[in-house]
């Protein structure tokens, strides 16, 4: 994939010589007459960091970050150290939003990464770091303009690649289904959310599941390179298995909602080791007729954690092992992993529970123990089979 198609988004260039008594032969000019002439890449420019209060809007829109680390006059020690603050502050609240930032400098790279804090850059796991650091010169020398190096670092960076490849993609499928809704009628979601509101459901999480459906529907299979995400061994990969399991949670639950949001698929924890699961449907979940969220009943059903002894036991390639009436999630807060038993169902009203909460289970792990839920009430039994006919010894066509 080409560089200007994952550097997409405006591009945010801080530099010095963008003032009106700077250089006007700084290579950072050079480098935004390119972005905005050959790429047409839209860019938003200043002399110095912008103000904080700004930063919030600037990261919604900004597709990534040209920073020159000096932008401070002179070199007095005081001046230095507040640069560098404010620098750092900047720094931080970029990765917070993942916004990739480029500290293209004159200034000795090797001085610039020993400036910055290790939770901002790692000079030892530069395929980790959002943060990358540049000279000048390596990426315009003469008349050359020379971007291979950039497309080196972000193609290496699997979750900086992933994300701007995300970025692109979810343009293209945000544009297609608001402009395919809006040429047949500019109301349609008055039209969806009047139906949700006649349906009794909640209309803004209707609306809201609409809209990500569709968009899913409208996103590739092939949408990420094999080449850029595939590795030759597990073992390349380095990850502990605490980031292992770490991860896996990540995409099993998240973390505690809004006081005020009630969810199919919210845990609570009763014990140090029983959980309860609620199984309501979201349309449910919402207040009406004057009921009050406290007074809402929530189905659950009890989950124990699975000792990792146990769990050890269970594991088969790849699976665990079920009984009909339960269901096992596999990390889902804080590393511990849940058998949830089907036999019992608690109603119990959302202000009993609200102050237990600690996570919400999510898709596709909610949706199967509601599936397993629902094919254990729908179950039929079968005679039981005799010992003695699963142990007898059978000639090949011939009788017992």
């Amino acid at each position: 994939m080409d560089l200007k198609d994952l550097l997409c988004g405006i591009g945010v260039v801080i530099d010095d010589a963008l003032g009106k008594d700077g250089d006007p032969d700084d290579l950072i000019v050079r480098i935004v007459e390119r972005l905005e002439r050959d790429w047409s890449l839209p860019c938003y420019k200043a002399d110095r960091l912008p103000p904080q209060d700004q930063w919030t809007n600037l990261f919604r829109s900004a597709g990534f970050v040209l920073l020159d680390w000096k932008l401070w006059q002179g070199g007095a020690s005081q001046l230095v150290e507040h640069g560098i603050a404010a620098n750092v502050r900047f720094l931080r609240y970029a990765i917070r939003n993942f916004v990739p930032v480029f500290i293209f400098t004159n200034e000795s790279s090797v001085d610039v990464a020993d400036a910055l804090p290790s939770d901002v850059y790692r000079a030892n796991a530069t395929e980790s770091n959002i943060v990358f650091i540049h000279s000048k010169a390596e990426l315009l020398s003469g008349a050359s303009k020379d971007f291979a190096s950039v497309h080196e670092v972000v193609s290496q960076n699997a979750s900086v690649y992933t994300l701007k490849t995300w970025e692109r993609l979810l343009f293209e499928a945000r544009k297609s289904l608001f402009s395919d809704m809006y040429a047949i009628s500019s109301h349609w979601p008055r039209v969806f959310w009047r139906a949700y509101q006649l349906d009794g459901v909640d209309p803004s999480l209707g609306l809201t599941q609409l809209i990500v459906d569709g968009l899913c529907g409208r996103i590739p299979n092939n949408a990420f390179s094999d080449a850029a995400l595939s590795v030759q061994k597990d073992s390349q990969l380095d990850v502990a298995t605490k980031d292992l399991r770490a991860l896996i949670e990540a995409t099993t639950s998240r973390g505690t909602e809004p006081d005020d949001d009630i969810r199919c698929g919210d845990l609570f924890r009763i014990r140090k080791d029983k959980f309860l699961l609620n199984i309501r449907p979201d349309c449910d979940c919402v207040p009406r007729g004057g009921l009050v969220r406290n007074d809402i009943d929530l189905y659950c059903i009890e989950g124990k954690r699975i000792r990792e002894s146990e769990l050890a036991e269970e594991y088969r390639r790849g699976h665990f092992r079920e009984r009909a009436d339960q269901g096992i999630v596999f990390a889902v807060t804080n590393g511990t992993s849940i058998r949830f038993r089907f036999k019992e169902l608690q109603i119990r009203t959302f202000g009993e529970l609200r102050k237990q909460r600690v996570g919400r289970l999510l898709h596709p792990y909610l949706t199967r123990i509601q599936q397993r839920y629902a094919l254990y009430l729908q179950r039929q039994g079968l005679p039981s089979i005799p010992g003695r006919a699963v142990s007898a010894n059978f000639d090949d066509g011939g009788e017992a």
